[in-house]
């Protein structure tokens, strides 16, 4: 996917950005939230799939053909990111149900994060070539429910050359079905910040772009490590972690990281969610518009 430069006047300025082609309605629109989706990790304990231990029943139990209005009514929202975990099937006439449920909300799938069992970095052949497979698939069903993009992990262990040579070819499939391909800061071998680039690069930077999420690199490291995937962003996971009781945010400076990624030009979508490791019980509703907020406060029209 090439690059274009789009040029716009206002008040007889001529300012110029470089944006991807799909987000240039996010850098001409003047309504913040168009810039906003939301993930379905943030309500992961409202999920049967993701339920934690530490609570025995569901109250407010979501699922994805749920989640469209939900999102719509509750924050405004109108464009969401599943997690592959809360798919129940990608059988078409389970596929056919959720696409009419974006619809009828007038939302927009922004991306699927697939987090299923594949490892495209393997050095076990037959696994290597299953798991190309296995993405494939999952692509066949993105593609269908009208997402841009698709995330994908390079590999949780292997060889970095295995990763790009799965990739090459996955890449290609993604092209062929219109589909721009997303690789995460997500606990694999691309938390190198530097590896995660080298692939990015010689598996096909025509179509291939980072997904930085702010909550994933180890702390003492992350505005390093994401000064320098930042720049190759398509979109970015607006990611805050742990929360203390008055709902302070307390694990690192979020607003930080949307200058950021607003300083390097960044003019697409923010997607929030909220993750950490251990059970939280906090009203994540209100995480949402913590997020929400902290999105807008940060981020230009």
């Amino acid at each position: 996917m090439k690059r274009r430069e789009f040029i716009f006047k206002s008040s007889g300025l001529v300012l110029s950005a470089w944006v991807a082609p799909s987000l240039s309605m996010a850098f001409q629109n003047k309504n913040k939230m168009d810039r906003i989706a939301m993930g379905t990790v943030l309500f992961r304990y409202r999920f049967k799939q993701t339920k934690p231990a530490e609570l025995t029943t569901i109250k407010n139990e979501l699922t994805l053909l749920d989640v469209p209005s939900f999102y719509r009514d509750r924050f405004g929202i109108n464009k969401v990111e599943f997690w592959s975990t809360h798919f129940e099937s990608l059988e078409q006439p389970y596929l056919d149900k959720l696409k009419g449920k974006l619809t009828g909300s007038r939302s927009k799938l922004i991306n699927v994060q697939v987090d299923t069992a594949y490892n495209l970095a393997s050095t076990n052949e037959d696994e290597r070539l299953r798991s190309i497979d296995h993405v494939k698939k999952w692509m066949d069903a993105v593609a269908f429910l009208g997402s841009p993009c698709i995330r994908i992990n390079p590999g949780n262990s292997g060889s970095v050359e295995k990763s790009i040579q799965s990739l090459k070819e996955v890449n290609k499939y993604a092209m062929s079905k219109k589909l721009v391909l997303l690789n995460e800061n997500h606990f694999g071998i691309e938390m190198n910040p530097d590896v995660h680039l080298r692939i990015r690069q010689e598996a096909g930077p025509k179509n291939i772009y980072t997904l930085p999420d702010f909550g994933n690199y180890p702390h003492d490291t992350m505005y390093q490590s994401l000064e320098k995937i930042m720049p190759h962003a398509y979109l970015i996971s607006a990611k805050a972690d742990e929360f203390n009781a008055n709902m302070e945010h307390v694990s690192y400076d979020f607003d930080r990281c949307v200058q950021m990624a607003e300083k390097h030009g960044f003019k697409g979508i923010y997607s929030v969610e909220q993750w950490n490791r251990n059970f939280q019980d906090i009203d994540y509703e209100k995480v949402g518009d913590w997020l929400i907020e902290h999105v807008k406060r940060n981020i230009k029209a």
